[in-house]
């Protein structure tokens, strides 16, 4: 399939080939993203140390870091298998899922799209989609959670079309793999049979179909109770199921969101209105969930699809296949979402993903058509803006702006050149992890958000200060304190090692 051929009339590539060119450039995105990221992530450092768990000490040991081990275990076997390190073993398998959920969404367009060309420009979007491509180089049991998700909304497709045990069977087992990498798994696999009501014929037929979804579930909730019964250490190690419940605890959900309103009202309203807390404390995290879900589309993915609508030569007719279903898959994982953060009170993107992934299957048909036509009759100032739009994303996501190299090259030094006898101190989970994984040996103690000007019982202080704190620098100068080793990036960011002054 060459590219020059996507501007003649009768270029329809086949399915297999989509798939095939769609998964080599995730391949390639994910192995670049990678290679010129400077630091593991933050949730990388679980778990990685999750692994490290397992493999001393099994489940008892990684429930001790964190109650939902899967991806940890999954990253232990291919670190057993390719004797690879755990790192490197965690980012194989991150980009393996990676090019898993990119062919899921690539297999969902074949069903909502009307044609090959279609879907080959719905594979160019979503390859170039800044929201997944920020989130290539993480280290993370979300990718599998998407991966998982996405064959699942094509085989719930696949179901509709075709109700059978086949489909039934392997709709149900990718909800389960899906599970075991997040558990809000489990509210999808209970809510999205019900879309049957609208798509199967009446209800009996309806009820009938939702029964074959949920039969291995079935059969699997009562081989799950046998097991709690009889080993702890299981249930221990994936007891974040029972995290479950405390989301649909609407009293004590309540009462909680009470006493937060009543802070409001107490200390942020004036004495003449004390009882709009609760409203804006509603309003407020409603707001940051909108904000967030508008943000992670995209305002180059909204600007075109904007553009679509009041383009002269935007698309009379549109086949949207499926759009129904998409709407439910959207409101369930607002639903998701809003149990989240009326329980948390804090909300990161990628939480949303799920929900910005059915937005954007609900655009593509639009867009897609909009392109397509723009293809067939040459129209080169829309294709030109499309080309932009495109590579922006991979271009945003793939250029460094501030390297956090220096941090590491601190954290290994340190590790190569302290006294193993020494004491020492970090004050961050990237820096300690680095010390620890170069060298076991090294006496290191974590003190997430400690003050380095207090820690002088200590032999060796790393630590890493960002530009907004660089009084912090002068301030260890002032006490005497050693200063053997500075890395720092060109923004002036600066991670040290400090040896510390006892006189």
């Amino acid at each position: 399939m060459s590219l020059t051929q996507i501007f003649k009339a009768d270029f329809l590539p086949r399915l297999i080939e989509i798939r095939i060119f769609t998964a080599i450039v995730s391949l390639l995105f994910s192995l670049v993203a990678f290679g010129i990221d400077d630091l593991i992530n933050s949730d990388g450092v679980l778990y990685m140390n999750m692994v490290r768990a397992f493999l001393e000490g099994g489940l008892t040991e990684t429930a001790q870091l964190f109650n939902w081990p899967f991806f940890s275990i999954l990253v232990s076997g291919i670190h057993l298998l390719t004797g690879l390190s755990l790192e490197t073993s965690g980012e194989l398998l991150n980009v393996l899922l990676f090019v898993l959920f990119t062919d899921s969404l690539v297999l969902i367009c074949s069903k909502i799209l009307p044609n090959s060309r279609q879907v080959f420009i719905a594979a160019l979007f979503i390859l170039g989609f800044t929201l997944f491509n920020d989130y290539r180089a993480y280290l993370f049991r979300d990718m599998g959670y998407w991966a998982f998700i996405g064959y699942s909304l094509y085989l719930l497709i696949k179901f509709s079309q075709k109700p059978s045990w086949f489909y039934a069977l392997t709709w149900q087992g990718t909800m389960i793999m899906s599970i075991l990498f997040r558990i809000e798994g489990v509210v999808l696999l209970l809510a999205m049979p019900f879309y049957l009501f609208k798509a199967a014929p009446d209800w009996k037929k309806a009820c009938k179909q939702i029964f074959m979804l949920w039969s291995v579930v079935i059969i699997i909730v009562g081989i799950a109770l046998s097991i709690a019964l009889s080993q702890t250490s299981l249930v221990i190690a994936f007891g974040k199921i029972s995290e479950i419940i405390s989301y649909i605890d609407f009293p004590t959900l309540l009462q909680d969101f009470q006493e937060k309103s009543e802070i409001i009202n107490a200390q942020v309203m004036s004495n003449f209105d004390k009882d709009s807390g609760a409203l804006i404390l509603a309003s407020g995290l409603l707001v940051m969930m909108l904000q967030k879900i508008i943000t992670a589309l995209s305002v180059s993915y909204i600007v075109f699809y904007i553009y679509t609508y009041f383009s002269k030569h935007a698309p009379q007719h549109i086949q949207s296949n499926y759009h129904q279903l998409f709407i439910f898959f959207v409101a369930v994982n607002f639903l998701i979402l809003l149990m989240f953060v009326f329980k948390q009170y804090f909300l990161s993107t990628r939480y949303g993903v799920m929900l910005i992934t059915g937005l954007f299957l609900l655009m593509l048909p639009r867009i897609c058509t909009f392109v397509e036509d723009a293809l067939l009759n040459k129209r080169r100032a829309i294709l030109a803006f499309t080309l932009l739009i495109l590579i922006s994303g991979p271009l945003d996501t793939f250029t460094i702006s501030v390297s956090k190299a220096y941090i590491k090259d601190v954290a290994l030094w340190a590790a190569e050149n302290l006294p193993e006898d020494a004491k020492v101190i970090t004050f961050d989970t990237i820096t300690d992890y680095y010390l620890r994984e170069n060298n076991p040996d090294l006496l290191t103690n974590l003190e997430v958000g400690g003050d380095p000007l207090e820690s002088i019982n200590y032999d060796y202080l790393v630590i890493v200060i960002k530009l907004r704190n660089k009084d912090l620098f002068d301030q260890i100068n002032l006490q005497g304190h050693k200063i053997i080793y500075t890395s720092s990036n060109k923004r002036g960011d600066k991670a040290i090692v400090v040896k510390v002054n006892h006189s």
